[in-house]
């Protein structure tokens, strides 16, 4: 019989919520996940909308819409998810069903992009929003389901071929933000390869040192560069590194599929 303590789904899908819903400090992706929320809680709406959250997880922004129609696809078994998906992307949908697509940190385990934009603009009605965040620079997750990282300019290019039209686009996490995030990430697993016993020791220490620094970092970083945390349209250009992009784009009113 295993010693391991087994964790309850549910409590690990509470969890889950919570850390996105409201990062603490101490979080070692407490950066990033921080500056989403802010980009999330623009959308947040009372209005009695259709949405869906398509590669939904574990639906963590799921509260922002407390009086939608909120539906849940995923190709994995999650819990409440309502319609599950193949590799495809392809949804048991309608065409023109939904006044607003999620797509949060999704796009990055895609097998195809194109079909997935494609199959969010065939669902919206016309007039409907895709909200899209993915990563910029990140660390290896999900493998071996991690397949791209886009810039700003590669995702305004794969949302327009779909044939969406942009409205808003932001880097999130950048500049001295973003290096306060990269730095906490090499010194987690101690900035050493395994091998020798004193690189396994450095490693040790490396990672102590980050946990007890973790949150006065972050909390430096919310201080000295707030407006690296959702940047604008308008200041793109000035923000050459970033952990995340957002894009708000929209079903022209005059398409249907």
């Amino acid at each position: 019989m295993s010693n391991q303590t087994m964790v309850d789904p549910k409590i690990q899908r509470l969890e889950n919520i919570k850390e996105r819903i409201k990062p603490r400090l101490g979080n070692l992706y407490y950066l990033s996940l921080s500056d989403l929320l802010i980009l999330m809680r623009r959308f947040a709406t009372n209005d009695s909308i259709k949405v869906l959250d398509y590669g939904a997880g574990n639906s963590p922004y799921a509260s922002l819409f407390p009086n939608a129609v909120y539906h849940r696809a995923d190709y994995m078994d999650f819990e409440g998810v309502d319609f599950k998906v193949n590799e495809d992307s392809k949804l048991p949908l309608d065409s023109d069903t939904y006044d607003l697509v999620l797509s949060t940190q999704v796009a990055e385990h895609l097998l195809s992009p194109a079909s997935y934009f494609s199959e969010a603009f065939r669902v919206l009605k016309p007039g409907g929003r895709l909200i899209v965040t993915t990563h910029g620079v990140w660390e290896d997750h999900g493998v071996p389901f991690d397949f791209q990282r886009w810039t700003i300019d590669g995702l305004r290019r794969d949302l327009q071929c779909a044939g969406f039209s942009v409205s808003q686009m932001w880097k999130m996490t950048t500049c001295g933000r973003f290096y306060i995030y990269m730095l906490q990430h090499w010194m987690f697993p101690g900035g050493l390869r395994r091998g020798t016993f004193v690189n396994k020791v450095l490693r040790r220490c490396g990672r102590l040192v980050a946990d007890l620094v973790r949150s006065p970092l972050n909390y430096l970083a919310d201080c000295l560069w707030p407006d690296c945390r959702v940047v604008e349209q308008d200041q793109l250009e000035k923000h050459s590194m970033y952990c995340g992009i957002a894009a708000d784009v929209v079903k022209p009113n005059a398409c249907s599929r």
